[in-house]
């Protein structure tokens, strides 16, 4: 029995390695916007109320008092073009709105 709860114990610990370091990579993306670069904000196709950047290259968002920033296959919100970006789950609608043209990346969904 001891045999086992050692068992358990180990790959519960490196579970929880292994997924810390997930989740740090995740909520760590690259600034959106090169050095030197403003953003020209523009109301979004498919959804007005939300502005883009079309001349960043990355795709990111301003919709209600937040930025949203799509990297890598996930959803970040800052409160500034600079950060701290965090992992963003649910998406408002506003954002789900947007036309393919508005990304500069294949539409997330």
């Amino acid at each position: 029995m001891s045999r086992v709860l050692k068992l358990t114990a180990f790959l519960l610990i490196l579970l929880t390695i292994c997924s810390a370091g997930a989740v740090w990579s995740y909520t760590q993306p690259p600034p959106p916007m090169p050095p030197g670069v403003s953003p020209h904000w523009t109301p979004a196709p498919g959804n007005p109320r939300v502005a883009f950047a079309p001349n960043l290259p990355s795709d990111i968002f301003w919709y209600g008092n937040h930025y949203f920033y799509y990297y890598g296959g996930y959803w970040y919100r800052g409160n500034s073009l600079y950060g701290p970006w965090k992992l963003v789950r649910h998406l408002p609608r506003g954002i789900y709105r947007l036309h393919r043209a508005a990304f500069k990346q294949p539409r997330p969904w």
